[in-house]
């Protein structure tokens, strides 16, 4: 079919140069170290470990704000999207670093402000399979009406012109988050915490 040529067409340019794999390993970095801290902070004799980890933490950032992803292969035409979409990972990656490592809270300013920056890039991508999981990142430390209504829309539209069912279950995933949030006076309220409570999983590593 020529729509479906069409498409490919569209995706090839996407997947000829993204994801970018060292944008990968930084998550996967990002990953470990939250492991690490994860068993540290059970530990209450392992204080001065966990702050040895902090250097590394910080490098670790610098590194994530100073990645740029080669663009070469990518079509003029295509370059902005590229550009937004490094934008969400970037944003997504740091997020997870300030709030499952640093365990700042969702209203800290270092979250917010990435989830602020966040809102034009994702209004312009066009093409969301690949930016769903910084995506979903970010979306779940969104306080204003603005920025939540941002992400349900994109959200929707893309489940509604892709016949795609996950962006659904991240929609309906994040108003359970950000209701317990706008709750939970104490702030001692994880994203994490809620999805366990739902029993469910979310594949949104594409």
């Amino acid at each position: 079919q020529p729509e479906d040529r069409e498409m490919a067409a569209h995706q090839s340019h996407w997947w000829n140069n993204l994801p970018d794999y060292r944008m990968h390993m930084l998550l996967q970095d990002a990953t470990d170290l939250c492991l690490e801290v994860d068993q540290l902070k059970s530990t209450p004799e392992k204080v001065e470990s966990l702050l040895q980890l902090m250097p590394r933490v910080s490098t670790l950032i610098n590194k994530i704000q100073d990645w740029r992803p080669d663009i070469s292969a990518v079509e003029p035409e295509y370059v902005d999207s590229v550009e937004h979409f490094n934008s969400i990972w970037r944003k997504g990656i740091l997020c997870f670093v300030y709030h499952d490592i640093y365990s700042l809270d969702s209203s800290h300013e270092l979250i917010q402000t990435c989830v602020e920056a966040t809102l034009e890039p994702f209004r312009q991508l066009s093409w969301l399979q690949a930016c769903l999981f910084p995506l979903f990142m970010v979306a779940v430390h969104a306080r204003t009406g603005q920025a939540r209504e941002c992400f349900e829309h994109g959200l929707m539209h893309m489940h509604t012109s892709l016949a795609f069912q996950t962006p659904l279950s991240v929609v309906l995933v994040l108003k359970n988050i950000w209701e317990r949030l706008d709750n939970d006076l104490d702030g001692q309220t994880r994203w994490r915490d809620v999805i366990k409570e739902m029993g469910m999983e979310l594949n949104i590593l594409l």
